[in-house]
């Protein structure tokens, strides 16, 4: 769909665009997906630095070692040629998307280097990425309804407790405190997101 994922639920034999969140054929479509904010990409080289025992899955007692998606990345245009149709930002820029309270919403990569916090419809979000990071990390989001996020001497702190947060850890930390909780979303290119989600809000 627009060049994004879309997975088979053999199940149920449904279609779940990843880029809209949603079944787009068989039993479910129509129904939403619940995001839940548990998965975190990384390169193998930083995997396996905090993990040297991973097992690496073999088929038929081989592993792929060759990248296949290294021309991809370094093209500016999109899966097969597909080319973003909002100009506000380049086909391939990176961004961090999420939808919220029936709205599209989308933050570049080099906006939020360091740390950057938004307020949306009483929404507090503190988005966190380290300079020169990979695309396919992902980008660090918390969220609270409460309080906000604001730096203070070179720390970013949450406003309704003394929690700070760690960039080693990517983690607001705080004993005995009440720290925000993480919020869901994709690392995406602009065009894979735009495609689908035609009216996103820009956040910069």
């Amino acid at each position: 769909m627009h060049s994004a994922l879309v997975m088979q639920d053999f199940e149920t034999d449904s279609y779940w665009a990843i880029m809209s969140g949603e079944s787009i054929a068989g039993e479910f479509k129509g129904t939403k997906l619940k995001e839940l904010p548990v998965s975190k990409r990384v390169q193998w080289k930083d995997w396996v630095g905090e993990h040297p025992n991973t097992l690496v899955l073999s088929v038929n007692g081989r592993e792929d070692a060759g990248n296949p998606y290294s021309t991809y990345f370094r093209s500016r245009r999109g899966f097969r040629g597909t080319t973003a149709e909002d100009d506000r930002l380049p086909t391939k820029e990176p961004i961090f998307a999420f939808h919220h309270n029936g709205q599209s919403y989308a933050v570049p990569h080099e906006t939020i280097i360091g740390g950057k916090a938004f307020e949306i419809e009483g929404l507090h979000l503190f988005m966190y990425r380290p300079a020169g990071a990979a695309f396919f990390r992902s980008t660090v989001v918390y969220q609270s309804a409460e309080s906000g996020f604001k730096k203070v001497d070179g720390e970013w702190v949450y406003t309704a407790s003394d929690c700070k947060f760690n960039p080693d850890e990517e983690a607001f930390i705080g004993a005995g405190e009440k720290c925000p909780e993480r919020f869901t979303g994709i690392d995406t290119f602009w065009y894979n997101w735009s495609l689908t989600n035609e009216n996103t809000r820009l956040l910069e």
